[in-house]
């Protein structure tokens, strides 16, 4: 971590809540991890990078999110780094020990009240029943909004929003949704003319003026 002249918990404290920074701090402490944090990346929230020689093991949480949401990223990546130390590379980086762990430490968390009362018990359903994608499932991702810094507050989850419906990606990339196939959407590329399936808890950015031009150009077509 990164901050002149501040200590670790100091940094930590403007990313996560104040009830977590003495847990996350000693996570950091007994799994030896440097923890960077990055700006904005449209593509991941946050890696994780086994020690190699004499660099430790090393956790990327994007600095954009919201404390809620950064804590669940960090507790995600810190999932790979056990699973990594009990089993290295022999078991699918999402399979069923990472999700064991990752639900535990969800678990963990919740249990010490480190997370908003208006999104403990959804985590704790969820914890049960981890998925791989997105930060911890629609239903608690659509609370975690509320926590959203207020310059963050123009995006949409591609659920939420209408079949045929021309968005924007966080990448740029102009799109119309289609047809639902189960928790994803094809989703027509404006600009290559290629389908792409998108997951629904996908952040799609809305630009009301250029959407509805693009949606009249679309409709030429």
């Amino acid at each position: 971590m990164n901050g002149v002249g501040k200590t670790p918990e100091e940094i930590l404290a403007a990313y996560i809540p104040m009830d977590a920074v003495e847990h996350v701090s000693g996570l950091i402490r007994h799994h030896g991890i440097q923890l960077i944090i990055t700006g904005r990346r449209a593509s991941r929230l946050g890696d994780f990078r086994p020690a190699s020689g004499k660099n430790p093991h090393r956790i990327k949480v994007n600095g954009t999110l919201n404390v809620y949401e950064f804590l669940l990223v960090f507790l995600h990546e810190l999932a790979h780094l056990i699973v990594y130390e009990q089993y290295g590379r022999k078991v699918l980086p999402h399979g069923r020990e990472w999700k064991t762990t990752y639900g535990a430490l969800v678990r963990q968390a919740v249990g010490q009240k480190l997370f908003h009362p208006s999104i403990s018990d959804l985590l704790m359903d969820y914890s049960y029943k981890v998925k791989a994608s997105g930060v911890a499932g629609l239903e608690v991702a659509k609370v975690l909004r509320n926590f959203d810094r207020q310059e963050n507050a123009t995006w949409h989850f591609l659920d939420e929003i209408d079949e045929n419906t021309i968005f924007q990606t966080e990448s740029g990339r102009l799109f119309r949704k289609e047809e639902k196939i189960k928790t994803r959407y094809r989703c027509l590329c404006l600009a290559t003319r290629r389908r792409y399936l998108v997951h629904q808890s996908a952040k799609v950015i809305s630009h009301p003026e250029h959407i509805q031009t693009m949606q009249n150009e679309s409709s030429k077509q």
